[in-house]
């Protein structure tokens, strides 16, 4: 044979390449794990941009309700969430740029999003310091739409940067799988050369006992090495198999915590969103979930409960009313709301169910619901656990463990703070409401009385019951003067109760200004002549559309505050155009305001004399409500003042229509 013939050296050559082939094979599927495993770490890489770019988004939306809470109230215990939110989207960012710092477009992203971050707290921060002034320019519209635009910004700058981790993954994924693909084609090619060449070199050499026995001791060793090899690979393969399965895994908690972020930062309406919460749980995450809040009163009630099933779902709830739950047993949802803990049940077994179940009946209904794995977590929140989240798995092969306990964790403590920031805002708008309530009943309740004075003065004045002499006239007006000005006091309470609840109402309609300004002179021109002053009209005749009501109003309250203060001289109402804006001017020659009051006299309630002696009265509303009004009207009123000169306010209208 012509293999017979080769010499010992060439023999030997040929009895090495199984070898040689089971080691190249060998490096050609250690490069491939190598690179299944980048994949595996980049795929966990995007995961965990994907979180923290949600993290960042809820807690943008936490320190907007935050902040919203306390503009509402104003109550300083309302901006907790919003300094947390903020320190905390520091150090998501911080992780964020961590994990793109290899990828330009992306680091491009996160730089955008971090720009957004101070200029979105910037208006928050505005509406604070407003509010804290006592400013009603709290409820800006400008303001409100610049801070919806940056909220939109940064959505969509989010939304494109887990758009682009979700294409790597994908990218990832796919390569993957032709990774361990290709593998498994070079081990079985692998396999079948050695196997033919070891056949081979047995039947070439088979002539010569001793070259036989050195042939198959060379065939021993590759064979050995080959099967040390296939068991390298088999542990590999596991492996690989293995982390495929905790990615996919990782990949729908991913998935069912973006998607329950999203829908609780939709609304404050909680009780919808946990319903929507709960429905995402279901499916390969369980196949029942329940929420159990705690109430005001401190009884624990279930709320929600979910199933893929519509008809399972009113069955259970049935279930529950003929068997209510024991919430003080020393397991289940009252102990993990108590205790704050969660509880895992990894195999419930028939003992189990029979201990828990309280009759026969109720025996035969816990066993056709085949339930196999339990976990209960706390629902907590700002230090409170509200409730308690509940996963039933009914399936064998389903059973939790501690990577399903903190992805419930993380599930039940959004929740919780969707139902916090909720019952937050509702409490808001409570307290707002009743302060409303209360200053227009109050207002209402004085105008009664008030308008009998008023009438009864009429009356005497009209001498239908007899003759009066001047003194008892003058006595009359008077009255007639502390009534009305009582009853502008009420006035201004009512209108700063309306603009506060939201319900003052505009009616625009196009008007001749200097018309509206020669009313409301006329009607302060007596309170000028019992004080010496002279009134000076020098307004255009600018035609605009607005509330002629209002702007009448904003000019009495000017005018009557330049009046109060002023001991001499005169008062000069001015009109001028401006950049599609039309400015009227007060200017009187009185007391003026120190620099630092400027701002604080818009405040409701503040006086210029904060002494119990002050000479002028009034309620402090009536630059707060001609501010408000103004804005409302898409204006604003300001003042420039010096100290014992005088004071000038501005109010400046739109010249054209403003839709609202």
């Amino acid at each position: 044979m012509v293999f017979g013939r080769l010499g010992t050296a060439s023999r030997r050559a040929i009895a090495v390449v199984p070898a040689a082939l089971v080691l190249l094979v060998g490096a050609f599927a250690y490069q491939r794990a190598v690179s299944v495993i980048a994949d595996v770490r980049e795929v966990e890489r995007s995961h965990a941009v994907i979180e923290s770019a949600d993290a960042i988004l809820a807690r943008a939306v936490d320190a907007e309700t935050g902040q919203r809470a306390f503009l509402l109230t104003g109550d300083e215990g309302f901006l907790a969430p919003y300094q947390g939110a903020r320190h905390d989207i520091d150090s998501w960012l911080d992780s964020l740029h961590s994990l793109v710092r290899d990828s330009p477009s992306q680091s491009e992203r996160v730089s955008r999003i971090q720009g957004m971050i101070p200029t979105r707290f910037v208006l928050l921060d505005k509406g604070i310091l407003l509010k804290r002034q006592g400013s009603p320019n709290v409820a800006d519209v400008e303001r409100m739409r610049a801070g919806k635009r940056s909220m939109d910004d940064m959505r969509r700058t989010v939304a494109a940067l887990q758009a682009e981790e979700r294409r790597v993954v994908g990218e990832r994924q796919l390569s993957e799988r032709r990774s361990v693909s290709r593998a498994a084609v070079a081990v079985g090619i692998a396999g079948i050369a050695a196997l033919l060449v070891g056949a081979l070199v047995n039947l070439f050499f088979s002539h010569a006992v001793r070259e036989r026995e050195e042939a198959i001791a060379d065939l021993n060793a590759v064979n050995r090495d080959l099967a040390r090899q296939s068991e390298r690979l088999a542990v590999q393969a596991a492996e690989m198999e293995s982390q495929a399965g905790e990615l996919e895994r990782e990949q729908m908690g991913s998935r069912l915590l973006a998607d329950a972020s999203r829908i609780l930062a939709s609304t404050l309406d909680y009780e919808k969103t946990l319903q929507a919460v709960a429905k995402l749980a279901v499916g390969d995450l369980a196949d029942w979930c329940a929420v159990d809040l705690v109430d005001e009163a401190g009884a624990i009630r279930q709320v929600v409960v979910a199933h893929q099933d519509d008809e399972k779902v009113k069955w259970a709830k049935e279930l529950n009313k003929r068997y209510p739950p024991d919430y003080a047993g020393p397991t289940g949802v009252g102990s993990v709301i108590r205790s704050g803990e969660p509880q895992v049940y990894a195999d419930i077994s028939e003992d189990m169910i029979t201990g828990a179940a309280r009759d026969t009946d109720h025996l035969a209904i816990m066993r056709e619901l085949r339930i196999r794995s339990a976990l209960i977590v706390p629902m907590i929140a700002r230090g409170r656990t509200l409730g308690a989240l509940t996963l039933i798995s009914s399936r064998d092969e389903r059973h939790y463990d501690s990577a399903d306990v903190t992805l419930a964790m993380e599930l039940a403590t959004r929740a919780a703070m969707a139902i916090d920031n909720a019952q937050l805002y509702r409490g808001a708008l409570a307290a707002s409401e009743a302060k409303s309530s209360f200053l227009a009943t109050m207002s209402h309740e004085l105008r009664t009385p008030l308008n009998a004075i008023i009438g009864y003065e009429s009356l005497l004045g009209e001498q239908i019951g007899g003759t009066l002499n001047d003194s008892q006239l003058a006595q009359l007006s008077r009255i007639r003067a502390n009534a009305d000005h009582l009853l502008g006091l009420i006035d201004e309470v009512l209108t700063f109760s309306r603009v506060d609840a939201g319900k003052e109402m505009v009616r625009r309609e196009e008007m001749d200004l200097d018309s509206v300004v020669g009313d409301a002179i006329t009607m302060v021109n007596p309170l000028a002549q019992a004080k010496g002053l002279r009134l000076r009209d020098d307004t255009g005749s600018e035609r605009l559309v607005s509330d002629p009501g209002k702007v009448r109003q904003i000019l009495i309250n000017l005018l009557s505050n330049a009046i109060k203060f002023s001991d001499d001289g005169e008062i000069i109402v001015r009109s001028k155009q401006n950049d599609g804006s039309i400015i009227v001017s007060v200017a009187d020659t009185g007391i003026g305001i120190a620099a630092e009051n400027l701002e604080t006299i818009f405040d409701p309630f503040w006086q210029v004399e904060q002494r119990a002696t002050r000479r002028a009265g009034g309620t402090g509303l009536g630059l707060s409500v001609s501010r408000s009004l103004a804005r409302l009207l898409g204006g604003d009123v300001t003042v420039q003042s010096t100290p014992g000169k005088g004071s000038t306010f501005d109010l400046v209208l739109p010249a054209s229509p403003v839709d609202g």
